[in-house]
């Protein structure tokens, strides 16, 4: 297939266009940014997903099969309401109405979060059919895009599917998330640096899936998925932050002084647990990677 990848320049696209590529599909890359070293530049286009002009230009002149749609602002406890809705939210409406009336045949994957159930403690992983109940004005913004697709794909019968990841971590990430920030710290104190560490709140738990293995998800849902369902993403194995933290000190070699600082401190609360059944029984998919084989691969990326 060929297949339009919005957010191609983000911590997923790289992976992504990669496990595209290893499959056979033909990847063409959108975000506001330069072409990422995976994509020549004939098969990167520069727009912003707030434009919608300039996005349903691009879906008429490349004509794609699919679009896994990754564009969006991507980070929890930053951005202002307006900013975030505008790019998650319309940015996703321009998406689906250039689609709509310009290629409905293609198959589109909306990328929404775990963020849409609530950082709230449940007895049971979730499903995918249980409320939503958005906390943050990211999580809102998601919640938003995530049923406006699901309206499209039931009033335009658009072959349109919502993926739900948790948490996802690997090579690529941003420092300003908190384990690649540790490697950060953790490289420079083996190069010389004092062996303090500055932490925040290491109590609370984490649902963590390899990048890698999220794309594989993607990539399956974009051959195999169901249009009009969401799709749970999760390893299904919860861990203290504290204890990941641990591990990549060992696995580096260095016990450091742990400071906490305000600014990074947030306070505790519940990652949702999630049910992947529907994902597992409609592609196949389950996690491979295993976390310390992750964690190696961020020290080494750091």
């Amino acid at each position: 297939m060929k297949i339009l990848v919005t957010g191609a320049c983000g911590f997923v696209g790289k992976h992504i266009l990669n496990e595209l590529a290893a499959s056979g599909h033909e990847a063409v890359g959108m975000d506001v940014g330069a072409a990422p070293a995976q994509l020549p530049p004939h098969r990167f286009i520069s727009a912003n997903i707030t434009d919608a002009d300039a996005v349903a230009g691009i879906v008429a002149n490349l004509a794609p099969d699919a679009c896994l749609h990754l564009a969006g602002w991507s980070f929890v406890g930053n951005g202002n309401p307006r900013t975030v809705l505008d790019v998650n939210l319309m940015g996703t409406v321009n998406l689906l109405d250039a689609f709509r009336n310009i290629r409905s045949t293609a198959r589109i994957l909306c990328i929404s979060s775990a963020q849409v159930y609530g950082m709230t403690e449940r007895t049971n992983p979730i499903r995918e059919d249980e409320p939503l109940n958005p906390g943050t004005f990211y999580a809102v913004s998601k919640a938003a895009a995530d049923q406006l697709a699901q309206i499209y794909a039931r009033e335009y019968g658009l072959a349109i599917m919502v993926a739900r990841p948790n948490n996802h971590i690997g090579p690529g990430q941003s420092p300003q998330f908190a384990i690649p920030s540790f490697a950060r710290q953790i490289k420079a104190i083996r190069k010389g640096a004092p062996a303090v560490l500055k932490v925040g709140n290491l109590d609370n738990h984490r649902d963590f899936t390899d990048v890698r293995d999220v794309a594989r998800a993607y990539r399956l849902l974009l051959e195999k998925g169901h249009p009009g369902k969401a799709y749970n993403i999760t390893s299904g194995h919860e861990m203290r932050m504290g204890d990941i933290l641990n591990r990549l000190c060992e696995l580096a070699g260095i016990k450091p002084e742990l400071v906490r600082d305000p600014a990074l401190y947030r306070p505790l609360d519940h990652n949702p647990a999630l049910n992947f059944s529907r994902l597992r029984e409609d592609t196949g998919w389950a996690p491979e990677i295993p976390i310390d084989q992750t964690l190696r691969d961020i020290l080494e990326d750091s």
